[in-house]
């Protein structure tokens, strides 16, 4: 297969819009979770990772603006802001050899419910709406606005969702079956998502503590990632700037319950081993949940055979959500090209044992090889390898 670069990176979260104030809040370990001011949520559990407004009218050029909902606005700027950092301006490049692949946990929540009280109330939902509610209207908004007629698709794989699109993406690229690749996630922060998480009792009380072992939740967030990818020989060519390379790991499952985490960290990191033998960092999924937070960290642990790599998370800072595994994906890429690790937010001494986890401040030195560790309930996993060219 072809090799894949990483030439361009674009976010939007709680840290801001674009890679710049990204990157430089996570090194500052900054956190972008604040009180949620979208909607009503009783005292004691107001922390989000919100994403600041967008300007519709710089997102989108053409009359769909009028309709388009939040997370497709967001999945839609993402895109936008990693051509810019890859350098393709308009008419740089060829639609039926340009792909788009997104992962969304849960697509647009705050219309859905809207329309389903609606239904509910009247017998009868917003006409206006419904087009925004299918799963993949964040892909087709994205996919009309840039003229990509390429190969598309929409993933939803949970937790995992921000990993197994760039893996798709990526699949695409090495392929040959299209010369540049948008790839990555969405998710947004809604009242009903939140309620259920609340009722759950899965959120944190406070701040949260991503693998530390008194962690006692996570807090909810949302956001996109995109990441440009092209054949390495392509990037080369055309002088582009070159964050990393991206290998996508065959994604693998291990027993668990359906809708819970797996218990046995055995299988776990048995299926991770192969990916983080030789990395100098690990970007953990870790969020601040108990469960999720426990197995990661003694599969780790294992997978590591006593290795010292640098482990973190990005989550404690830009809030949980299904499409923050493209943040983290991100964050790697950069940690190879800029060569920092940025910190692990909340995070209290000791950390987990057998862990060098990176705490109270960003770790400078050489990245060869970051592996972004995609876990989702159900035993789902994808990892991504983000090496240096």
């Amino acid at each position: 297969m072809t090799a894949v670069a990483v030439t361009g990176i674009g976010v939007v979260c709680a840290l801001g819009h674009g890679v710049e104030p990204f990157w430089r809040g996570l090194v500052a370990g900054a956190s972008g979770l604040r009180p949620i001011r979208r909607f009503e949520v009783p005292p004691g559990v107001a922390l989000g990772g919100e994403v600041p407004p967008l300007e519709r009218r710089e997102v989108v050029l053409s009359a769909i603006g009028r309709r388009i909902d939040w997370v497709s606005l967001m999945a839609l700027a993402a895109c936008r802001l990693a051509l810019a950092d890859a350098g393709l301006g308009p008419g740089a490049l060829e639609p039926a050899r340009t792909g788009l692949g997104l992962g969304s946990a849960w697509g647009n929540l705050q219309e859905t419910a809207a329309f389903l009280d609606r239904l509910f109330a009247r017998g009868q939902g917003n006409p206006l709406l419904f087009p925004n509610l299918v799963f993949n209207a964040p892909l087709s908004y994205a996919s009309i606005e840039l003229g990509i007629t390429g190969p598309t698709a929409m993933l939803s794989a949970e937790e995992a969702s921000g990993e197994a699109a760039i893996a798709w993406g990526a699949e695409q690229v090495g392929e040959g079956a299209v010369d540049v690749c948008l790839a990555g996630g969405a998710d947004e922060l809604g009242a009903v998502l939140h309620q259920v998480l609340r009722e759950g009792r899965l959120l944190a009380r406070a701040a949260p503590r991503p693998l530390d072992p008194a962690a006692d939740g996570a807090c909810p967030g949302e956001g996109a990632a995109v990441l440009v990818l092209e054949p390495l020989t392509r990037a080369r060519a055309r002088g582009a700037r070159i964050h990393a390379r991206l290998v996508a790991v065959p994604g693998f499952t291990v027993p668990a319950p359906v809708h819970g985490w797996a218990r046995d960290p055995v299988p776990l990191a048995e299926g991770l081993a192969h990916t983080v033998r030789d990395a100098d960092v690990v970007f953990a999924a870790a969020s601040g949940r108990p469960e999720l937070d426990a197995l990661e960290a003694a599969a780790l642990a294992r997978a590591l055979g006593g290795r010292r790599a640098a482990v973190t998370a990005v989550r404690g800072a830009v809030g949980d959500f299904g499409g923050a595994g493209a943040l983290a994906a991100a964050a790697a890429a950069l940690a190879v090209s800029t060569g920092v690790v940025p910190p692990t937010l909340g995070l209290v001494p000791p950390a987990r044992a057998g862990l060098d986890v990176v705490a109270g401040g960003a770790r400078p030195g050489r990245v060869r090889v970051a592996a972004v560790d995609g876990l989702a309930r159900g035993g789902r996993c994808r990892a991504l390898r983000l090496e240096a060219v």
